[in-house]
């Protein structure tokens, strides 16, 4: 591993050798994961080191150039991008949250959201069988709909409180189906100051839905993958 600078940047680089990564071989071997671990392992590690030691602008895998002047005048080209994205990213790391859970997960957190199931099997118990039937069906649909808005809130509802104490973030929500499910897929890149009040604030939800039965998947610190670009 070596450092190639250009002014105030520099990139890290290794050699490869051209015979094994010429044209799509690269890609073509994707799918062994003998061959592709260790390389990932390694970008992964070397990032994550270069991380640690000041702000970051990680590249995927296999960005290749024929030369150490090809990287040095692609540096120069991109001076402005990447000295705005250094800004951005500098005194931070990107931290990851994901929320799953299935059906039953969320209709116990939708009974504690809404009082109006608890007035609705309330109902279906005490009335006469031909209402009941008909009091049935209408909350099974409440209930369906309750989960679909509980889900909706607690996703906003957690999104919304981490991204209060984040530099940047962004999330996928996904529905959920009768069996386990991602609710939430978010990434937030936290300043170092802020990550106490981050944590705290991620804490206090877990401590509210956790019991219900969803689970939290709290990752990090990692460098700022999601965050090294305007698109």
């Amino acid at each position: 591993m070596r450092r190639v600078a250009r002014d105030d940047l520099a990139a890290l680089v290794s050699s490869l050798d051209a015979a094994d990564y010429a044209g799509s071989s690269p890609s073509e071997r994707m799918s062994e994961p003998e061959w592709l671990t260790p390389r990932a392992v390694t970008h992964d590690a070397l990032v994550t080191w270069a991380g640690d030691r000041g702000a970051v602008v990680p590249f995927p895998m296999w960005v290749m150039f024929s030369d150490e002047r090809a990287i040095a005048e692609m540096l120069a080209s991109r001076a402005a991008e990447f000295r705005a994205v250094l800004d951005r990213v500098r005194g931070a790391r990107e931290f990851g949250v994901r929320i799953t859970g299935n059906q039953a997960a969320l209709a116990m957190a939708a009974q504690k959201m809404d009082s109006e199931l608890s007035a609705l099997e309330q109902q279906a118990s005490a009335a006469s069988p031909g209402q009941a039937y008909l009091l049935r069906r209408k909350l099974a649909e409440a209930r369906r709909a309750a989960n679909r808005d509980a889900a909706a809130r607690i996703v906003q509802q957690t999104h919304d409180a981490l991204t209060g104490h984040s530099r940047a973030s962004l999330a996928r929500a996904t529905a959920v189906s009768e069996g386990p499910g991602v609710l939430l897929d978010g990434a937030y890149l936290v300043s170092d100051e802020r990550y106490e009040s981050f944590r705290a604030a991620l804490t206090d939800i877990i401590a509210t839905y956790e019991p219900a039965g969803l689970h939290f998947d709290f990752t990090g610190p990692w460098p700022p993958y999601h965050f090294v670009r305007d698109d």
